[in-house]
């Protein structure tokens, strides 16, 4: 009886080791209920995580490089951030490593505000001019950077001001708190439902808009980074997440732009519903072919960096 019980006191242990919940991954999203971060929340939705044998919980974050410090800070474990962002930090000795592309642009443009349309015709008029990024650091403001150097200007002309993304960024542009920004398709369509066509000095939102700002039409945006001691230690965890949200990107490019709407939480689209679909929608042909960041993609993002005010970044991401 002694031998039966000790028995089955033993296979109760082991069955309890087989369905111990696995460790949770803290995993960061850069810039918080951006259509550029859907397939992280999808595949939340999905439960695509959990079918990979993963326990996720979600951490948001307002921009870029506030989810950047809280990477290498020890915040989080892994980062939904932009291939850019990476590339920086790692350039400063910091063993960043990207191991999932979502996205072939960074599905952003750099608009006029309302008010300030009659001023700003083109991207030489912004001398003087307050610019709306993200959040300082961040890849937003690093595309401000690019698009100024490229025509002659130097970044210490303009004023960068964080106006985070959706209804904070809308609110920005409409209030007249800056005089353009680099914001999302959302935001744009939100902003044009109210004041007719808004003047664009440079988009992302296409591949030919991407061709034109970059010369690749696939220039590497979303991606799933963490520090290679994780990386490292974690091998099949990363595998497995990759493979998580890489299903999400199959996914949206098999369903119906209504469908991974109503997949989507209701805080992400507010009161214009449409104008969120829409955007969806145009970043659709935006996803990656492939997970891997092609030669001539990494070589257009290290060029794109080239032409940033990199110490600003460094600076604000807290790398020295």
């Amino acid at each position: 009886m002694k031998t039966t019980l000790a028995v089955l006191l033993a296979l109760l242990a082991l069955g309890a080791c087989g369905t111990r919940r696995p460790k949770v991954i803290r995993l960061g999203i850069a810039a918080q209920q951006s259509v550029s971060q859907v397939p992280i929340y999808l595949a939340a939705q999905l439960d695509l995580y959990g079918r990979n044998g993963l326990d996720v919980e979600l951490a948001e974050f307002p921009g870029a490089s506030k989810g950047m410090e809280a990477l290498l800070g020890g915040s989080v474990d892994v980062l939904s951030g932009y291939y850019t962002q990476a590339l920086a930090v790692r350039a400063r000795g910091r063993p960043v490593e990207v191991f999932l592309g979502c996205y072939d642009s960074l599905l952003v443009a750099l608009a006029v505000a309302p008010a300030a349309a009659g001023r700003v015709r083109r991207i030489e008029d912004l001398r003087g001019a307050k610019l709306g990024v993200t959040t300082p650091g961040s890849a937003t403001h690093q595309f401000v950077d690019f698009l100024l150097r490229r025509h002659g200007i130097a970044p210490s002309e303009v004023t960068p001001v964080a106006i985070g993304t959706a209804a904070r960024a809308a609110a920005a542009m409409e209030r007249g708190v800056v005089d353009a920004g680099v914001i999302t398709d959302f935001t744009i369509r939100y902003l044009e439902r109210r004041y007719g066509k808004l003047r664009v000095l440079s988009d992302t939102r296409s591949r030919e808009g991407v061709l034109e700002a970059h010369g690749v039409s696939a220039f590497p945006g979303t991606v799933l980074m963490a520090d290679s001691s994780w990386t490292g230690s974690h091998p099949d965890e990363a595998r497995r997440l990759a493979r998580a949200v890489w299903e999400a990107v199959l996914w949206m490019r098999a369903h119906p732009v209504e469908e991974i709407v109503a997949r989507m939480p209701a805080s992400h689209y507010g009161q214009d519903r449409e104008a969120y679909r829409d955007a969806v929608r145009m970043a659709i042909p935006m996803l990656s072919n492939t997970p891997d960041i092609s030669a001539a993609s990494h070589q257009a993002a290290v060029e794109f960096l080239g032409a940033s005010t990199m110490e600003t970044a460094f600076r604000d991401l807290g790398v020295r």
